[in-house]
């Protein structure tokens, strides 16, 4: 019986330890556009790690945005260098890149990654769900958010103008970083 349950436990350590915590972080306005709509109380952007797999998961809530409309979601990593690619995504400005960006009146050398797009629904509902991996072992500063379109540093998009501007970010204001590690 005692090793029937120290087997149980160890499996219930081992399961434990492989599952990736979900921090959820509210949305406040973007460095850009402040007029659009948005449930700032609803909406958020939930993150974990998997320590195995070297993924990070990240999920884009948005309530009451403009209805039927495509947001862009991405994050800026604040960095001194940069590698060529973030997972499977590619470093908007290339390998070892960060540049100056000054916004809200702060300037923090950084770079970005384009990570998807989401639709809201016609009640401005939507969310998009992204797995990013493998990622390199690491810490990084990162900021979350969220375009007004789709189509900014993306081949075949749009192109760079309004839709480049941000409409939502986490957590905020620009430069306000949460750390992710992946061991």
């Amino acid at each position: 019986m005692k090793k029937v349950l120290l087997l149980a436990s160890a499996i219930l350590v081992a399961a434990s330890t492989a599952s990736a915590q979900v921090t959820t972080q509210k949305f406040v306005a973007g460095w850009d556009n402040f007029g659009e709509p948005l449930n700032f109380t609803k909406s958020n952007v939930k993150w974990s790690v998997t320590a195995t797999t070297h993924k990070l998961t990240v999920t884009y809530n948005l309530v009451g945005a403009r209805p039927s409309k495509l947001y862009q979601v991405s994050i800026n990593f604040f960095c001194s260098t940069f590698p060529a690619t973030f997972g499977q995504f590619p470093n908007d400005l290339g390998a070892g890149s960060c540049f100056p960006l000054t916004r809200q009146g702060v300037t923090r050398d950084s770079a970005e990654v384009e990570v998807g797009v989401l639709l809201t629904d016609i009640h401005g509902n939507g969310s998009f769900t992204v797995g990013i991996g493998p990622v390199p072992s690491g810490t990084y500063e990162i900021e979350f958010f969220v375009r007004d379109g789709a189509g900014c540093d993306i081949s075949g998009g749009a192109g760079n103008g309004s839709d480049c501007a941000v409409d939502f970010q986490s957590p905020g204001p620009f430069g306000t970083a949460i750390t992710i590690t992946v061991p």
